[in-house]
């Protein structure tokens, strides 16, 4: 998906469920994706964070 769709569906998504959020670039592409934040630890997404909503 498109960089700003996948921000504006992280926001949403954060305000529907008042959980932590975060828009991952694919390695190599450019599309993007939403994940929680189980899955960006479990992952070990970190370096392709380029957004984040979280839950303080």
């Amino acid at each position: 998906m498109m960089k700003q769709y996948a921000i504006d569906l992280a926001k949403k998504l954060y305000r529907d469920h008042e959980r932590s959020y975060f828009v991952i670039q694919e390695e190599g592409s450019e599309t993007y994706r939403v994940v929680d934040k189980a899955e960006k630890e479990e992952k070990q997404l970190n370096r392709y964070v380029v957004f984040s909503i979280e839950v303080d």
